[in-house]
């Protein structure tokens, strides 16, 4: 049995990946991971970040996403801003295909933010 079921055993209906892993990543990932202060990691960055995230992302929720935002503003007032992209998964698809748009809008971003500096 894996990790999360010996911690939680009424979750291995839920479980779906690897007894000791999710998302092809094994159980240590998440272990270091959650050692990690990704908070204070992100109030340390002080270029302009945009956090990207589709409202069909069944692995990062708005509510970490909209964190990293406010995280960032909060450490640099106006350094991050947060989009959502209708239809989108984790994997930045739209009903099976990457969605071209995407790079558009990052690109049309980055050059805002290049024509900031000048």
């Amino acid at each position: 049995m894996g990790y999360r079921q010996n911690i939680r055993p009424e979750w291995k209906d839920l479980w779906y990946d690897l007894p000791d892993g999710q998302y092809g990543r094994p159980a240590a990932f998440y272990q270091q991971l959650q050692a990690l202060n990704l908070g204070q990691a992100w109030q340390r960055v002080t270029a302009p970040v945009l956090v990207i995230r589709g409202n069909n992302d069944t692995i990062m929720s708005r509510a970490d996403s909209e964190a990293i935002v406010q995280i960032v503003n909060q450490a640099h007032p106006g350094h991050a801003q947060y989009l959502e992209i209708a239809g989108m998964t984790h994997g930045a698809t739209v009903k099976g295909e990457f969605d071209d748009e995407l790079l558009r809008t990052i690109l049309t971003w980055m050059k805002q933010q290049l024509a900031v500096k000048n």
